[in-house]
């Protein structure tokens, strides 16, 4: 098998509502389609697709538990133009702060959120 390319991530989220709210309205990423359950956000060429927890454990045939504060399994990342900004907006805007901005060795000044459902935010701006 050869993977053709990376399509698009799902998230799973306890309320699609809210977290259409949050990544539309908070995030400003642009909703490309909805149906029942299921949304997909245009996010480039890699879209970023939520479904609800319920329908994903009707998916997959079992109970699925939400994400745990202390065990993130992923964290999706965002480029930003200025990472102190758009934290304190998303922090007003009732995203919970997990790490305030600051430079990292590597070259990018990044910080940290997480969603109304707990999954873990990454912002990057990147330093020249």
């Amino acid at each position: 098998m050869k993977v053709l390319n990376f399509d698009y991530t799902v998230l799973v989220v306890a309320d699609l509502d809210r977290a259409l709210r949050f990544y539309g309205g908070v995030l400003g990423l642009e909703l490309n389609h909805r149906s029942g359950p299921y949304a997909q956000l245009k996010t480039g060429a890699t879209r970023l697709a939520l479904y609800t927890r319920e329908a994903m454990a009707d998916t997959l045939g079992m109970d699925l538990a939400p994400p745990a504060e202390n065990a993130p399994g992923f964290e999706l990342g965002f480029f930003v133009a200025n990472v102190d900004n758009a934290y304190a907006e998303l922090v007003v805007s009732g995203a919970k702060a997990v790490t305030p901005p600051a430079d990292r060795p590597w070259g990018q000044r990044t910080a940290y959120v997480r969603d109304p459902d707990g999954n873990l935010i990454e912002l990057v701006q990147p330093r020249g």
